[in-house]
């Protein structure tokens, strides 16, 4: 009898890690790992890759495929990345964002979603070259007890000014366009900003359509002629105080998502 409520004990903890919770808010100043530059870039390389945990559109997973993309920004956005292990964690190898992080020279900052086996298990992630100054990782709100979501915003300094970037992973199907409206009234709030992410929103979503029709924002991914036809595209970077020059794009294939980058300047 004792044996067997020993079993039943296991098996209940065991389904209790195994099950996906919020990750939860926090809060934070600097980048890991931020590199020293001679000079700061004169135009800024701004990109959002959601990268499946690093699997290209076979089910392979080959994050070096993913890093060699990532490097060309100077400031990136990343989606759907795996938290460091519990080997990682003991010194053994490097977390999925360290890998990323290491091949590009970028300072990294890991912004979990949700927790599992009693550990962050996956979020977003945020690379760059030039400083941050502070961050904070907020909750969405959540109506699938199951796939969480959040946003970063960090405060960024580049040419003698700052501004706010926003990093994001929306949900698929019910509250998505809650956290949607979310976002942007955090975007909103400043006078330069970026927000991107995958949004898992089409430009006729009400509360995007809707942002789109602001003077003061910009899609840069349209701006930059990547996406002629924007009409199904759910990866976005909205801009506000700045100058769309130029940009790139990687179909899928790396990943299930394109690579979007823009090179921006100060208006």
């Amino acid at each position: 009898m004792v044996r067997l409520l020993f079993i039943v004990l296991i098996v209940a903890l065991l389904v209790l890690a195994r099950k996906s919770k919020p990750a939860g808010d926090k809060l934070g100043y600097e980048l890991i790992g931020l590199p020293k530059l001679d000079a700061e870039p004169a135009q800024l390389k701004v990109a959002t890759f959601n990268i499946q945990t690093g699997k290209n559109l076979q089910g392979r997973r080959d994050l070096l495929a993913s890093a060699k993309v990532a490097a060309n920004a100077d400031l990136i956005g990343i989606q759907e990345v795996y938290a460091p292990t519990f080997a990682n964690a003991l010194g053994f190898g490097l977390s999925q964002t360290e890998k990323l992080a290491k091949f590009g020279k970028f300072g990294w900052l890991f912004c979990a979603t949700r927790r599992r086996w009693l550990k962050e298990h996956r979020g977003n992630a945020v690379l760059s070259r030039i400083p941050v100054n502070e961050w904070r990782v907020e909750m969405l709100p959540d109506q699938s007890n199951k796939s969480f979501r959040n946003m970063t915003v960090a405060e960024v300094s580049w040419q003698g000014k700052t501004f706010h970037f926003i990093n994001t992973h929306l949900h698929t199907r019910n509250g998505r366009e809650d956290q949607l409206e979310i976002v942007l009234r955090e975007f909103a709030k400043y006078e330069r900003a970026i927000l991107l992410g995958d949004f898992n929103s089409r430009a006729t979503t009400s509360a995007l359509a809707n942002a789109l029709k602001d003077i003061d924002i910009t899609d840069a991914v349209a701006a930059a002629k990547l996406d002629l036809d924007n009409a199904e595209r759910i990866d976005w970077i909205l801009t506000k105080g700045f100058k769309v020059e130029e940009g790139e794009m990687l179909e899928k294939g790396v990943s299930d998502h394109p690579y979007y980058q823009v090179t921006l300047s100060y208006k």
